[in-house]
């Protein structure tokens, strides 16, 4: 249970659902690694992620690289430490008896049970977690969760691994408990209208996530945002709008506030999930409207 547990995890923010509207081109949408200093001060690194063990994602780029290397400090979202593995493998899990398929229509059951044989996943195991970590689980194509499967490490995970045989300090921004709120924050009728949208999506999921590696690649943040901006009906998107505002951008803020000591610091990695990057109420943003310089890098 606990290498499914893991390989869920790493996929866990790249969720595919329709996310809101953006209009004109939101601030600090192209590119993946910012420096962040204030007057006189050292400075840090803010670096976008995308929560996959593709080779060509966990290669990091020179400029990259150079960054971590300078660094002191990591800072990623959570630590994934054994206790918050098996915490969040507790939180995936509906009450006992209860049944997922039990809430869904028999068109839905259908769609997952099809779903669920082409991820070759035990229906029966399935039925048993809530609808938030189904909507994870398939969220990434099967490849993706054949390498983790097979030991291969995501972005993330991989980065606090070799912080720590580096000897540098690890910082998680979130606890687990925060983490697992927020991915659980959407109401039991939203969450049923998400699911069925990733089932629905779930047959092109191979495409799907190549168009986003090659966005992310392309260091274009707007571009990854667009292709997570599936098309959906009305409730889709009202329900992603709401899911978006708990996932995103609460938590950016959160974030932003505990970036503060180790910005004052200076010489931070802080790695991110990309989408917390660009917009308004993005990260970077955010910084620079509490005075941060923040330059591209990459």
């Amino acid at each position: 249970m606990q290498s499914r547990v893991s390989a869920l995890w790493l996929l866990l923010l790249g969720l595919l659902l329709p996310l809101q509207a953006t209009g004109a081109e939101p601030p600090f949408s192209q590119g993946l690694l910012w420096r962040v200093e204030q007057p006189g001060g050292a400075p840090s690194f803010v670096f976008g992620t995308l929560h996959s063990s593709e080779k060509s994602i966990v290669e990091l780029p020179a400029p990259v690289a150079d960054a971590f290397a300078a660094s002191t400090t990591l800072a990623t979202e959570v630590i994934l430490d054994p206790a918050a593995v098996v915490e969040l493998g507790r939180a995936m899990l509906l009450p006992l008896g209860d049944r997922l398929d039990a809430t869904l229509t028999p068109a839905q059951i259908d769609r997952l049970k099809s779903v669920t044989a082409q991820y070759h996943m035990p229906f029966d195991t399935i039925t048993r977690l809530r609808p938030w970590a189904v909507m994870a689980l398939f969220s990434f194509p099967p490849a993706e969760h054949a390498r983790a499967a097979a030991g291969g490490k995501a972005l993330d995970e991989k980065l606090q691994i070799d912080a720590k045989a580096a000897g540098k300090k690890l910082i998680g921004l979130e606890t687990i408990d925060e983490q697992i709120e927020a991915l659980g924050s959407a109401s039991p009728a939203d969450q049923l209208v998400l699911l069925d949208a990733t089932l629905r999506q779930a047959p092109d999921i191979d495409r799907l996530f190549e168009k986003l590696r090659s966005a992310y690649l392309a260091r274009n943040v707007l571009a990854v945002r667009e292709v997570l901006d599936t098309p959906g009906n009305s409730a889709d998107e009202a329900a992603g709008q709401r899911f978006e505002a708990k996932l995103i951008s609460e938590r950016n803020r959160r974030m932003v506030q505990r970036m503060q000591p180790l910005l004052e610091q200076g010489s931070a990695f802080i790695a991110i999930g990309a989408l917390h990057l660009p917009g308004d109420d993005g990260v970077l943003n955010l910084l620079a409207g509490q005075g941060y310089k923040v330059t591209r890098v990459y």
